[in-house]
This record gives C-alpha cells, structure tokens and sequence, in this order.
C-alpha cells in the first residue's frame, strides 16, 4: 500500500550540520533540491534525523520508528515501512531556491550580553511551506494483529502536529503537520501508560513594550557607500511597484549602476516606456464582427423574390457597417425596415463575419495601477485617447508619473547607504571564496601532498590567514580524503550555494529595510527644517523577522514579524539559572535540572519552544512604535550627534503573541523540574522574565498568560496524572485520555505545581557575586533586588519631542515649519498616530537623567577603560567597549513614565535666544554673550531651576507667524506620570546612592527634555510607597507576595556620606526658583 499525503512545515525547519549554515541540499546541489531524509543512510548517520531506519551502530532510528516504540513499547515490525520519501513540493519553492536565514546569539552568563564568535546561522524552509509526502507500507504485515491500527494512529500523531524534524526542536524548528484523507477510523489501540504529552500555549501583547531586533542592517559608516550596487536590486526593492513592471525594468535597469543620479535619470526615462509597453500589449485583442457587403445584398435585389426598392433604400446604409453579432444586426435592420420587419432575417443570412484587431483598455492593469501610481479619471481618458500611439502614450505616462519618482528615488537613496551595510557578510564572503579556491585547486591537484597541513607555505593566490583557517578547519582531515573527487565536487557546490544564498539574502534584507515602514525621519533641506523620510535610513533597530511561504507572483516568500523560540528559551533559562544559583548554588543538583529543562550538548531539552507569532500575520508593518535616543555631552548638555539611535517596537493591546511549549513522556521522578518550570510560568505572567534586546530601557518585560492547557496520557488514571491534575476526569481521545484546560483554569493549575524550591535554611548571600574580572555578575541574585515605583510631578512645563514626523506641519515665508507634539507611544507616521494618545516619558530619556546624576554622586570622572577598569556609573548602569566581549548589561530597568490625563499646552519659542542669562533672581537679556553654563567639578553640566524666560510665548494651539522659531506641546505643571525602576544585584552604597539620585532632597528637583536652558523642564520623583525589596527565598518558598515583597523605605537608604559633590548638587538642583 502507498499513503500519499502533505506535510505542512507549522515552523521552520533545518536539517543539517549543525556547524554549517545551508539546509542539505539533494544530489550534487547544483539543482538546490531539498527534502526530508527518508531513510538513515550515509557518513553522518549517527547523527541525522530520517523517518525510518537506523544507523550501523544502532544507536540511532528513525523517528517513526522512535515514535512507535514510544506510543506502543515495541520495534515496529521490520519492513513494514519499506519507503518514506518527503520532497519540498514545487510551488513552495522561491525563485532562487534558497530560504530563509535563521541567525541566534549566545549571552554571556556574567555580562548578559553577547559572546563574541558563539553565534548560528541556519537556513531553514519557509514556516508554511508543503512537502509531498508518501509511504509505502508491507499490506502483509500491516494485516497482521494490531499493525493497521497502530500505524493509523502513529499518523494522526503527525496529523495533530506532535513531530518534530531536524534541528533546533527545543528552539522554534521543525514541527510538521499531515494532512491527509483519513481512512475509516479503527478501535484505538492500547499504547504505553506511561506515555504522556503537556502542551501549554502561552499569549501574550505588547502593553509592555518589547523589542527583539533584527540583525539585519547595520550600517558602517566607515565604509565606502555605493559600493557593487546593482540596478536588479534597486527594483527589486520597489515593491509598490506592480510585479511585471519591475520585472520589465529590470531587463533594462538590472546591471551595475554608475552613480545614483544617472540611474535615477534612467528611471524616470524607462518607466514611462514600459507602462506604455505592458499597457499596449494587455490591450490588444480581437473583436467579431458581422457586415452586410453591397454584392451580398444585390444579390437579394435578384430573382423570383427579390427585394423592393423601398427595403433596399432602407438597408443600403448599413452596408459595410460592424455590428458586434447577427443579432444586434437583425435589431437594427428589424428598426429600420418597420412594416418590413420579417424581411430582416432573411437579409442577416448574408452577412459574414471577420476578425478585427483592436486596442481596449485592460480593466483590471487599469484598476491595479490607480492604486499604486494615484492616477485619476483624466489620466485614464488620456491614455485611452493614446493607446494607439506608443509614442503618445509614453508622453502621457511621463507627465503621470511625476509624483510617484520622488518616492522611488527615496527608495533608491535607501538601498545606496544600506550598501554600507553588514560588512561581516562581505567579511564571510571573502573566506568562503577563498577557501572555495583553494578547493578548486585541491580538485585539480595544484596543491600536492606535501603543501597539504603546511601552514607557512600558502598556495599561490591566497593568503596565509585564509590557508591557515581552512587547515584549521580540516586538521583531522588526511589529503587522500580531502581530495576524493566526488566529496570534494560537492563541497564545492556547497560553498558556490552558500555565497550566491548569503549575497541573495542581504540584498532581500536589504530590500525590506528599505521599504517606507523601515524607514525613518531625519531632517534636511535647507536649515534643516524639513522632516522627511527623503534623509532617513533604516532604523537602528528593527523587530525581528523570518521570510515564511506565501505564494505570490514573485516567488520570493513574505516577511512576518516574530519571537524566535531560541529568544523564549535563552529567556526561560537565565531566569531559571539566575532563580536556582541563587538558591541552590552552582552544583551539580543545579546544573542537571538546567541540563533536563533546556538541554545540553548532545542531549535535547525537556521544554520544546516554539516561536511566538503573531496572531494576526497581516496587522500592518506602520502600526509598530518608535522611540529616538540619543547619548548626551555630560560637559555641556548638549546631544551627540554621532551617539543617536532609534528603534522601531512593539506596543498596545493590538500586537498579539502566541507561543507553545511541550514536553513528552514526562515522569513521576521529573515532577521536581515540572515544578520549576511552573516557577518559571508564573513568574512570566508576573512580568519577571524579559525577552529579547534593550532590556534596561524597559523592553521585553512581558506579561504572558496561559492560554490553554492540553494533557494527554496513555492511562486514564496514573500517579502522575493524579499529583498534577488530581481527580480531574480524562476523557478519551483516539489513543489517549486527553484533559483541556483553558485560561484561569488553566493557570491556576500550573501553579499549583510549583511547590517550594527554597527551604528554611535557604541563604541569599548578603553580597552579589563578582567575576574575576572585577564587575558585579548577573548569573545569580545577590546583594539588594526590587522594584521601585516612582511618581513624577511636573513643575515647568516639560517638553520632551514624539518620535518620527511633527504632528503638524505647515509653510511660512517658503520654508516648512515644523508643530511637534509630545512623546507618546504611537507609530512614526503622523497619519497613523491615534486622536487619544499615550503620552510618556521615554524610558531612555529616565535612565539617561538618572545615570547623569548617579555618574556626579559616584564620582565617575574617569571613563572606563575595559571590564576590568569600570568606573561606577558605568558598573551600574552598563558598559559597551571596545573590541568582542567588552559589553556588561546594567543592573537597573527602567519602564516609560506614564501619564494619565496630562494637562497640555503649546509653546513658541524664538531663535536664536542664548543671550538670555538668568541671573541674580531674574531673567535678563545680554547681548554678546553665550548662554551661561553651570558645572560641577568642570565635568558635568546642570541646567539650574528657573522660571520660563520672557522669550518663551505660550499658544492656544499651533500657529506659527514665523519660521524662526520652535512650535512645541509640552505637559503642563501639575501633571502626573508613573515609572517603574527594577533593580537586581546592588551593593548597599549603590542602593543607596540610587535612592539618592532618584528621591534627591527636599526643595531639590531633577531637569530633563529639551529647552531645559529656558527653565522648561523641572520634575520631582517621589518613591511611591509600593516600593519593594525582594526575599528570594521566601519567594520560592511557597510563601504570599506579603512575605518575599519588603517594604522598601526611602528615609532608611537615605545616606549623604555616600554622596560626592554633595553641596555643588545641593547649590544647582535647589528648586526655590520655581
């Protein structure tokens, strides 16, 4: 018998070396065929995943054979599956048959930050796409005993999407789904009791912002622009553009290009010409059509029955008239003849029909390219005048498109600097090519025996570097083996795929970030007023995407924005390895309940993590917020121009996530590690495990909730069922008992698994751990951790400005003036941003005035020099150096400052307004001079309290009379906002010079946002009383919120011993001014 079916990719999935990057490739690869293994064959045997089989030593099966053996204790009968073959189906297919690139990071345990040179890249098949699936079974032995059944149900296995293929299981790849026309159901057969399956779906929005960003884009301003820059890419990146018209202009455009501007010259000459083409060609055809001829109808005026004069004068002038069909003919014959009428059939009978060439607008190219080119009905009149002159519609089409090139010369300024992108590519690129080299000439035996594991006497052409690196990389690889031809023909093939797939998938990145949604606002033009995305460039960061299969007229897949699993597992495992340290100890009870959670080499975790997607693929790319941050000059306040960086995140309720997790045949014995990871599926909820980047600035902090439950055992009743889910009733399912929880339900009951993980005897030491390089580390808590809630009440008006494009806009005098509005977590785009908005205060733009107090108070004039040498600030709030592995994660996290209802009002502010000194109690003009600066130790500028200078002019709403001034909206005095500050692994003096930094003193005040110079800015932090300390071990001692929750109180870490610069702080925050 031969089940033929579909599998359907549910993830991505790789199937592969681990150490390489490409998904194995069928035959030579030179067609770039995949499939699944059917059978376990060939060298890697031992290692690889196939449906059947088993490698020589026996060690390793098939995984059909494996889940059999799980589902009913036994071998699968041998030869009942004689074949599985599962071969990507042709439509699922790209058009240059490679996928997508998979790329993941190690973290450094200490640092929490990422380890130099531990990376991955996999090349995994599209999530969505469809392999033909077929098995040829043994109809002997699957008539014999239970064989039928068993194998039904192993295949509804697969059916419910409960296998998994390839690597990377435990971290979102590989689980298919079958579909298939299910034969007649049969009895279920008994399966083992003690097989089981939890599943738990997790969800979870983006009310806490998160950002896990893309690796994708990174531009090197140190490196040429414009460099190996091709016309085919440029198009390629025009995705407005209808799919024919790029591809027609890229036959023309797709070779190198010169310089920017004559490639733009050659647009706006060439689109013109292929929209009258394309048109021209959609709208030809032919049109039937019936005549009367004059002989026909002289011979009607013949003979016994001739026709009158009286109905020949009235036919003659429809002679050699088109009609569209004999019958529209005989209507108008039977009108024209009157008392006649009857005569008009007979007269029909001698016309004759003929074939005529004719031009008629294509409706539906028509339809599609008002959409995209903003063409309207005069237009359309205009070209349809022109159809028959290619010349004339040419001219029209060059006149209609004006107003669409400026957006596509943006688009190709935006692949022109991305081309400075990525430069580790070009780095790869280089090696692979020159290993690729000295293959070639391996194959052709320019390096004899003798050169082979020199590594002083490179080949001719490449270098010592790139020799010494592939014998590295081959050391255990003896010449004769190295030059077997058939290996090395394909190895060959491998590196020309793994070149032409890493320069395709930069060019598709590259394309994607280039999009309008990409793309941020930067100022230009002249004075730099106009805001525009003409002089943006990709943003900084982006939310991480994977191409998944969408079939389309390009072949080419879709981007969708997700959460890789391997991002929820790195999480999941340092909350869990920071929670057990803590308690536990690094020892060998700690390590193996790590090791049986999430795996370790050579052995698969017991969690498998899926990706979180979102639940709507299609919510729109311009829903998604931005936030600009920019490093401050601590000597004089003013922004680093080379030190900005914007970022492009998920928030609101709209941006859902969905995940999974599941685990297989769990046991009574690993109730223990079930138990934590129940710890760790409340402390999820709870908003305590963080994912993805910007961890410090309040991203990631997601609050996820158990969606739904599913429990299927193979007895109904068994110890382990009982202690999980006590005397709830199983119901059966095919082969299983299955229990569905869902919700609150659901979530209650993973709780009240997680029984007590710390003792009474439990010790949190007193002082977190160092590393022998010197800085505080975060693989365990220690020392002082909590939350603080912070109040925020504004004292002058606070102007701190939205992100992206000004809210209004206007032109005075033929300049543009710009109407900024405050900071609100809304979308980039002016036309997106909701009427009621969230108004903020950016969480960088907190942690930014915090670490510009903590820096004077710590005294941390000396810049650090490396981990080894930090300066306290620095030690507290993070540090990025220079070179690989000189990056230390902060130890504080600071949320968005939330204002509920704030009081608004616009400002004018003229320029250029420096000679406005306050001075002696009072604002005064004095011309000639700078602005007055004030400093503490002639290293950090502090912007005194003042009242708002005379210059500045407050407006009932936006409307400027001059451009030469600023038109802001600023939260009014009085206004309250809220901001949460966790911190974890803090010495007491840092505590207490934090508290000090954020509570300062009475009649003291913080300053931030901008024109802080004209006394805006002015706020007051309060700790707010459900502040607290945390209790590690009473946390994970089973006990309330009460017990492990310390209430924090300000007064006791108030400490001004600790404090430097303490009287020149206390002389320039003093308030009394305001």
């Amino acid at each position: 018998m031969r089940i033929t079916a579909t599998l359907v990719a549910e993830t991505p999935i790789y199937r592969g070396n681990a150490r390489k990057t490409l998904f194995t490739r069928d035959g030579d690869g030179k067609q770039r065929l995949v499939s699944l293994a059917g059978e376990i064959e060939g060298t890697a045997q031992s290692l690889m995943d196939a449906f059947i089989g088993s490698s020589r030593n026996g060690r390793n099966i098939g995984l059909l054979h494996r889940l059999w053996r799980r589902l009913y204790g036994e071998k699968i009968p041998n030869g009942l599956i004689r074949r599985v073959r599962c071969s990507l189906k042709s439509d699922s297919y790209p058009a240059d048959r490679f996928f997508d690139l998979r790329m993941g990071i190690k973290l450094d345990e200490d640092r929490w930050a990422v380890e130099a040179n531990a990376n991955y890249k996999y090349e995994t098949i599209f999530r969505n796409a469809r392999f033909d699936f077929s098995m040829e079974v043994n109809d002997k032995l699957l008539s014999q005993g239970d064989n039928r059944a068993k194998l039904y149900y192993m295949l509804n296995e697969l059916a419910a999407g409960r296998f998994w293929f390839g690597a990377g299981k435990s971290k979102g790849l590989g689980r298919l789904r079958l579909e298939w026309e299910i034969p007649e159901e049969t009895p279920p057969p008994p399966i083992q009791p003690e097989a089981n399956h939890l599943s738990i779906t997790l969800r979870f929005d983006a009310r806490n912002p998160v950002l896990v960003g893309w690796n994708w884009g990174k531009i090197d301003p140190n490196l040429p622009a414009f460099a190996a820059v091709e016309g085919r890419v440029l198009v390629e990146s025009m995705r407005t553009l209808p799919v024919e018209v790029r591809q027609r202009l890229s036959m023309v455009l797709g070779g190198p290009i010169l310089t920017a501007d004559d490639w733009k010259r050659k647009l706006a000459d060439y689109l013109p010409r292929v929209l009258a083409v394309h048109l021209r060609e959609h709208s030809q055809g032919e049109r039937q059509t019936w005549t009367l001829s004059a002989a026909g109808l002289a011979k009607l005026s013949k003979g016994k029955y001739a026709l009158s004069k009286k109905v020949l004068a009235a036919v003659k002038p429809f002679i050699d008239q088109p009609f569209e069909s004999r019958e529209a003919m005989q209507s108008a014959l039977e009108e024209a003849l009157g008392d006649k009428a009857n005569m008009a059939k007979r007269i029909v009978k001698t016309s004759k029909s003929a074939a005529e060439k004719v031009l008629t607008l294509d409706e539906r190219i028509w339809e599609e390219w008002q959409e995209v080119f903003g063409f309207d009905e005069q237009v359309k009149e205009r070209v349809t005048q022109a159809l028959g002159d290619e010349a004339a519609l040419i001219e029209v089409f060059r006149e209609a498109v004006q107003p669409v090139l400026p957006r596509l010369y943006e688009q190709v300024d935006q692949q022109i600097k991305l081309s400075q992108s990525d430069a580790w590519v070009d780095q790869e690129l280089e090696t692979r090519r020159a290993h690729l080299k000295i293959k070639q000439m391996l194959l052709s035996r320019q390096i004899g025996e003798d050169q082979w594991g020199d590594r002083r006497n490179p080949p001719k052409g490449i270098s010592q570097t790139h020799w010494q690196e592939f014998l590295k990389a081959h050391e255990r690889v003896s010449y004769r083996h190295m030059t077997a031809p058939r290996n090395l023909e394909k190895s060959i093939v491998n590196d020309q795929n793994f070149i032409r797939f890493l320069q395709g998938y930069r060019n598709k990145t590259r394309q994607e970030l280039a999009q309008p949604y990409n793309t941020d606002y930067r100022a230009g033009g002249p004075g730099r007023r106009e805001i525009s995305q003409k002089y943006g460039k990709p943003y900084d960061t982006v939310f991480m995407r994977m191409l998944s299969w969408a079939p389309s007229r390009e072949g080419n897949g879709a981007w969708e924005a997700y959460i890789p699993g391997s991002t929820l597992k790195g999480a999941f495992r340092k909350r869990a390895a920071q929670v057990l340290k803590t308690l536990w100890g690094e020892n060998r009870r700690t390590q193996e309940a790590l090791d049986a959670l999430f795996g370790a080499q050579g052995r698969i975790g017991r969690i498998l993590f899926s990706d979180a997607y979102l639940m709507d693929p299609a919510t729109p790319q311009d829903v998604w917020c931005s936030m600009d941050g920019v490093k401050m000059d601590p000597r004089t306040g003013r922004p680093i121009e080379s030190a900005k960086a914007d970022y492009l995140f998920a928030y609101g309720q709209d941006l859902v996530f969905q995940c999974r997790l599941d685990m297989q045949d769990i046991t009574p014995e690993e109730e223990a590690v079930l138990g934590i990871l129940a710890h760790l599926l409340n402390d999820v909820q709870r908003g305590d495990v963080v994912v993805g980047g910007a961890k410090t600035d309040g991203f990631g902090w997601i609050e996820a909730e158990i969606q739904e439950l599913t429990w299927l055992s193979g007895a109904s009743q068994g110890e382990l069922t009982r202690r999980l889910f006590g005397e709830a009733a199983l119901q059966p399912n095919g082969i299983w008992y299955a229990l569905h929880l869902e919700g609150e339900e659901a979530a209650r009951t993973v709780s009240a698994w997680s029984k007590p993980i710390a003792g009474a005897g439990t010790v949190v030491p007193a002082k977190p751990q160092r590393t022998a390089q010197g800085f505080i580390s975060h693989r365990s808590f220690g020392g002082f951790s909590g939350m603080l809630f912070v109040g925020v009440e504004v004292l002058t008006p606070l102007a701190v400005r939205e992100s992206g494009a000004p809210s209004f806009q206007t032109v005075l005098e033929g300049e543009p003036v710009n109407g900024w509005d405050f900071f609100s977590l809304t979308p980039p785009h002016p036309e997106k941003r909701p009427e009621n908005r969230q108004y903020a205060i950016p969480s960088k733009s907190l942690k930014g005035m915090l670490r510009h107090i903590y820096s004077i108070v710590s005294d941390s004039k000396e810049p650090s020099r490396s981990l080894q040498k930090l300066n306290p600030v620095d030690h507290l709030f993070g540090f990025v150096g220079q070179g690989p592995n000189q990056a230390l994660m902060g130890r504080l996290a600071f949320s968005f400052g939330l204002f509920e209802a704030p009081e608004m009002r616009w400002y004018k502010v003229p320029y250029p307004y420096g000679d406005w000194q306050y001075t002696s109690g009072g604002w005064q003009r004095v011309p000639d001079q700078g602005a007055k600066i004030s400093q503490v130790d002639k290293t950090w500028r502090l912007f005194p309290h003042t009242p708002l200078a005379p210059v500045v002019q407050p407006q009932e709403t936006f409307a400027p009379d001059t451009a030469q001034a600023a038109y802001f909206r600023a939260v009014e005095p009085g206004s309250q906002a809220r901001f949460s500050l966790r911190f974890w692994n803090l010495e007491e003096e840092e505590l207490q010079r934090l508290v000090w930094s954020l509570a300062l003193e009475e009649r003291l005040a913080h300053k931030m946002g901008q024109r802080r110079y004209l006394g805006f800015g002015s706020l007051r932090l309060r700790i707010l009383p459900e502040s607290y300390l945390i209790d590690w071990s009473a946390r994970y001692a089973g006990k309330p919120e009460s017990a492990w929750q310390k209430p924090f109180d300000p007064a006791r870490w108030h400490n001004p011993k600790v404090i430097y610069h303490y009287r020149a702080l206390k002389d320039l925050l003093h308030a009394d001014a305001i």
